[in-house]
């Protein structure tokens, strides 16, 4: 009798990283795992797509704790995402103009930290559980001593810390950092901007050209990569380890200049006072920018603010193999 499949339950399996661990799974492992989906909408298109694949699709909402351990129930390994920018989104429509904008992202920070836990509880309750996935950023507040504390950093490392506090989860665990996405100059406050007088397009940020910056390009595309090398690795990646996953490195002025070779445009980075640049987007704008303020205060040092963390050379990922930086800003629209 063949032996069970181990049962590997994605969260957030429609979205960009959950949706790349599990095109990653179908395409290379398939036949050693048993691939369960965890949406909050399984009727949607893209979770009846995920079926159709012959993968389990589950419901649950990531407040909903006896939802999360039915879920996870089983599993040998779950990858645990958030998406921050969602319930960022979602706080600023129940903010009336009179109010903070910052009550928006102390909303979206408070619910993305109870999500994170409750899965972190769900994952602890589950016996069969093996290897634990969260996909979280640095501690920003004490890799730069106090001086940054961005929101969507915040909120992650809560969840960070409270996984490091048990340890019967931190030994089954691996912290996976996403680096910057390429769909992120997509953007409207990012998106470079052409104009017709001087021929060329205009990219207007508050942060300066030669910031140091790491890229994953594609993130559907490649991310899943990094989880999928992980999993078959588990002495190696798990305790508390932290894969850093990237495909580039370069400076924002440089990412500006492989977007423009990939349209075959001429394209200028401006930096502008920051003021300015507020005082002109959304809130919005403000949080992503305080996250790249911090790649800017710790440039001398390394962004994750660990002793050592894993990137694809340790994971043994061909990134040759993944989508380019370049390609993958080739397939966003002028």
């Amino acid at each position: 009798m063949a032996a069970a499949k181990r049962v590997v339950t994605v969260v957030g399996a429609t979205g960009a990283q959950g949706g790349s661990v599990v095109d990653h799974l179908l395409k290379k492992k398939s036949q050693d795992y048993t691939i369960r989906a965890v949406t909050r909408s399984p009727d949607s298109a893209a979770a009846k797509a995920l079926a159709a694949c012959g993968i389990q699709v589950v419901q649950a909402d990531l407040t909903d704790t006896a939802a999360l351990r039915a879920a996870f129930a089983g599993s040998y390994a779950v990858f645990a995402v958030t998406n921050f920018w969602g319930l960022f989104k979602d706080a600023q429509k129940e903010i009336s103009a009179d109010q903070n904008v910052s009550l928006a992202a102390d909303k979206a920070v408070a619910l993305e930290t109870e999500m994170g836990i409750n899965m972190a509880n769900a994952a602890l309750a589950t016996d069969t559980l093996q290897h634990y996935f969260w996909s979280t950023l640095t501690d920003a507040y004490t890799v730069t001593g106090g001086k940054s504390q961005p929101p969507h950093y915040d909120s992650k490392a809560r969840v960070t810390r409270y996984i490091k506090s048990k340890p019967e989860l931190l030994a089954k665990t691996t912290f996976v950092w996403c680096a910057y996405y390429a769909t992120n100059l997509g953007w409207d406050f990012i998106k470079p901007v052409y104009f017709p007088a001087i021929g060329q397009y205009i990219q207007i940020q508050a942060t300066p050209s030669d910031q140091p910056i790491a890229c994953i390009g594609n993130t559907r595309s490649n991310f899943g990569a990094f989880v999928e090398a992980a999993l078959v690795q588990p002495e190696k990646i798990r305790g508390g380890q932290t894969v850093f996953a990237f495909v580039e490195r370069s400076t924002l002025g440089g990412l500006l200049k492989i977007w423009a070779e990939a349209h075959d445009v001429r394209a200028t980075y401006v930096q502008i006072p920051r003021d300015t640049f507020f005082s002109t987007w959304p809130a919005i704008a403000l949080e992503f920018t305080l996250g790249m303020e911090l790649w800017q205060l710790v440039r001398d040092k390394e962004w994750t603010g660990e002793d050592s963390f894993l990137t694809y050379t340790d994971l043994g990922i061909d990134i040759t193999a993944l989508k380019s930086v370049k390609d993958s800003f080739a397939e966003l629209e002028l």
